[in-house]
């Protein structure tokens, strides 16, 4: 997000849950638009005599609770006034279409929009991407009455004023602002038909739980034995301490220190958060540390400063170090280890090829990981067009192929165990599903693993994104999820690590999406921020460590479409090194549960 000390007021109005605060964008609304009168209400036209094309949906007539008068379709404009209920411009369809309802007008075939938005409510041919003509309708079964909201502009509902009909920003309670579906026959419907446009799932965890139940125990280094140093607690920006968990960790600096834990449960897996120096140059050092199992060598575990150390103080990410001013100096490293037993001791230690200057360690996760998932049926696999795992090479253009093949035969795609490369674009996705063997198994790497939602049912699981940013750059986004989710989309089991942001959700249109069970960790912004009208959408037992910005976001810049009805319920958040855990910036109806 966008900074400046002139928007500082409107990070003491947002909703905030601080951790380490910066200076936060301005909530905004956007700009409304005065309906001016569309059509004469008084005296209406002789009833259309068309003979109409049958249409999908509810056929229904659309009665505005405060003036009586029904709503109808006039030289391309709706209109209200008294037409018998045999008028067939009075008359219109309700179809579901993609989560959200589209209304279209039996004499004419046009459809209710506010695309070139006009002072006016449109009646217009459309196109099927366009979100302008798709409705959400929210029900009040106490009045039998809907509220209908525009999807794109959905801080905009149509209401009536001085007789004519209109779309802005209105008290939805008002009578103006209501509306009855009315069957031909003259009965009113029920208001669950149409549904709305999106219900958010029931919570998935048990109650009296807080926070993301996770499938890893994290042990504390400096709970841990050590022959090492204990770092003591400390707030103080630009030291290690302050930004540990707990404010402490373990410094090894000798040949043969070490820190030592004792495993809780089985496990065949560790991340480890650690700090290692950087170059001279800022471009960062590889180095490795050696892990023992119950007094036995495992394996070395391979740790780089590469995507830490950034420079210029508080407010940059330079990959200086003359500039000073260092901070944002942890990154982690995970790795699938073989079997560890319950009670087991997990050591890591600093052995002769072990060649850093020092070690921080803040803390380990050891998690019992399952077995590798199986391609689902009829899925396409990215190896069967070309993609290569493990070998260092491009694997885009192969991946490309096959996105685009899966959606021509409306399967998924496919991406099996290994590590794959992109390095020439991002992957644009709409209506189609992208599915790994689980995040610990199925990875792409790269700067430009990423993938740009556009359009609808964009839909991932089990699978990581470990790119390649190393500083931030608003301008470039290098974001592993990016663009308006459409309606339908998902994001399950996925891990983002060493990107700018997790999903930055928007520009475009979303509503409903759903982002569950992932983690989102070692970033330089975001986890997920919410933006430009991202609506009716959830972020649920998902866990972030490590961001540059706020964790979890919903964000409504000025002149962008108004954010309402997400929730962020039960995650977990850890040391972000810069602004908070989590905030709503200005919106309507966002909650953090």
């Amino acid at each position: 997000m966008n900074r400046s000390l002139l928007q500082f007021l409107s990070f003491f109005l947002s909703l905030l849950f601080l951790a380490g605060c910066t200076l936060s964008p301005s909530a905004g609304v956007a700009p409304s638009v005065t309906p001016t009168q569309a059509a004469p209400t008084g005296t209406v036209a002789a009833a259309a005599t068309a003979t109409p094309t049958s249409l999908p949906g509810q056929v229904v007539r659309i009665q505005n609770e405060a003036t009586g008068l029904y709503l109808y379709a006039d030289s391309g404009q709706a209109a209200l006034g008294n037409l018998p209920d045999s008028d067939l411009r009075s008359q219109w369809s309700v179809q579901d279409y993609q989560g959200s309802q589209r209304i279209q007008n039996l004499a004419t075939g046009k459809y209710l929009a506010i695309e070139h938005l006009q002072p006016y409510v449109e009646v217009i041919s459309i196109q099927s991407d366009w979100m302008s003509p798709r409705w959400g309708f929210e029900t009040d079964p106490s009045t039998q009455t809907v509220v209908i909201r525009n999807v794109w502009h959905n801080w905009q509902i149509l209401y009536v004023k001085d007789g004519t009909l209109g779309y802005d920003r209105v008290d939805a309670q008002d009578p103006s602002a209501r509306w009855t579906l009315i069957s031909i026959g003259g009965e009113t419907l029920s208001t669950a038909t149409p549904a709305a446009a999106f219900t958010l799932p029931a919570p998935a965890e048990p109650e009296n739980v807080q926070g993301a139940v996770v499938p890893w125990d994290e042990y504390e280094a400096e709970a841990g034995q050590t022959n090492g140093t204990i770092l003591q607690p400390d707030r103080t920006f630009g030291t290690f301490a302050a930004e540990s968990s707990g404010r402490s960790a373990v410094q090894l600096a000798g040949l043969g220190q070490y820190v030592q834990f004792t495993s809780l449960n089985q496990a065949n897996s560790i991340v480890v958060r650690y700090i290692i120096p950087d170059s001279e140059d800022g471009k960062g050092l590889d180095a490795t540390l050696s892990l023992y199992v119950n007094g036995e060598f495992r394996q070395k575990l391979s740790l780089t400063s590469r995507y830490s150390w950034s420079y210029g103080g508080e407010e940059y990410t330079l990959n200086t170090p003359a500039a000073g001013g260092a901070h944002h100096f942890y990154d982690e490293t995970r790795a699938l280890v073989g079997d560890i037993p319950a009670g087991a001791t997990v050591k890591l230690q600093i052995d002769a090829e072990d060649t850093a200057e020092y070690y921080v360690v803040d803390l380990i996760d050891l998690e019992q990981v399952a077995a590798p998932k199986a391609m689902p049926a009829g899925f396409l696999s990215i190896t069967d067009f070309g993609a290569v795992p493990n070998d260092g090479k491009d694997d885009g253009a192969a991946i490309r192929r096959c996105i685009l093949q899966a959606q021509a035969q409306h399967t998924g795609v496919w991406i099996p165990e290994g590590v794959f490369e992109s390095v020439g674009s991002p992957f644009e996705v709409s209506n189609v599903a992208i599915q790994g063997a689980g995040m610990w198994y199925s990875t792409l790497h790269g700067k430009y693993a990423r993938f740009n939602c556009t359009g609808d049912n964009c839909r991932f699981a089990d699978f990581a994104i470990l790119g390649e940013t190393i500083t931030r750059d608003d301008k470039s986004p290098e974001n592993g999820f990016n663009g308006g989710a459409g309606s339908g989309s998902r994001l399950e089991n996925i891990w983002v690590e060493h990107t700018k942001v997790g999903y930055w959700v928007g520009p475009g249109t979303t509503n409903g999406l759903v982002i569950i069970n992932s983690r989102f960790r070692d970033l330089y912004a975001d986890g997920v921020n919410f933006c430009n009208g991202t609506s009716n959408s959830l972020v649920e037992n998902s866990h972030f460590r490590n961001t540059g910005d706020d964790a979890i976001a919903s964000w409504s810049p000025q002149g962008s479409p108004v954010n309402t009805g997400n929730v962020f319920r039960f995650n977990t958040i850890q040391v972000p090194w810069r602004a908070n855990c989590l905030a709503i910036y200005g919106g309507e109806d966002n909650r953090i549960e």
